[in-house]
């Protein structure tokens, strides 16, 4: 590779990590506009310690830390996986993903305002073993993910994962998993079509 093509490459890399902060940046803002207070402790804001445990269990494959702040009823959708609906389920589902894939998980961002909260990672990902009937291909990549959460009563109780980049995706896409199309996570606020 040349400079000038380094140099591109750089600022197209930059380019998406500044389009993915302000995403991130936006889904806080937005999350905070509807956030409420947290039932039984009128105006007080939980603590991080929520989605730092969160990060902690999946970095570490310390699943069993999720039980202190992840409710056993819990809702969870990701593109790679639909309706897993219970911590057990959540919990198989993400040791399969780490058992394949063997990631190394940086940490980018992680806060909690009132019900809502966010954590923010960047999977360094190889396929090495079987996932979910796709076989290995040995394909590496890096994957930015957030996982939006709902907390109710100190526990998550909805957990949806947005990709920031889909290195994985495509991957998992081009590898016959199938993906999840028109989907409606439930809306704080309902949009009205725009006149064509």
């Amino acid at each position: 590779m040349n400079s000038e093509e380094s140099n591109a490459s750089l600022f197209s890399r930059r380019r998406l990590l500044i389009n993915g902060a302000m995403a991130t940046a936006a889904l806080g803002y937005i999350g905070g506009a509807g956030a409420q207070e947290t039932p039984g402790r009128p105006g007080k804001e939980l603590d991080s310690s929520i989605t730092l445990q969160i990060y902690k269990g999946f970095s570490q494959n310390r699943l069993d830390l999720w039980d202190a702040v992840i409710h056993p009823d819990v809702k969870s959708n990701s593109p790679a996986g639909r309706n897993i609906d219970g911590i057990a389920a959540l919990k198989r589902w993400n040791q399969a993903f780490i058992s394949a894939f063997r990631p190394r998980t940086d940490l980018i961002d992680h806060f909690v305002a009132g019900d809502r909260g966010l954590v923010t990672i960047n999977l360094h990902w190889k396929h090495d073993r079987p996932f979910n009937g796709l076989a290995p291909t040995g394909k590496s990549g890096t994957s930015v993910e957030n996982f939006i959460l709902r907390i109710e009563n100190g526990l998550v109780t909805r957990w949806d994962v947005a990709d920031g980049s889909l290195d994985l995706a495509i991957y998992l896409h081009d590898e016959g998993l199938k993906m999840p199309t028109f989907v409606e996570p439930p809306a704080l606020i309902k949009g009205v079509a725009l006149p064509s």
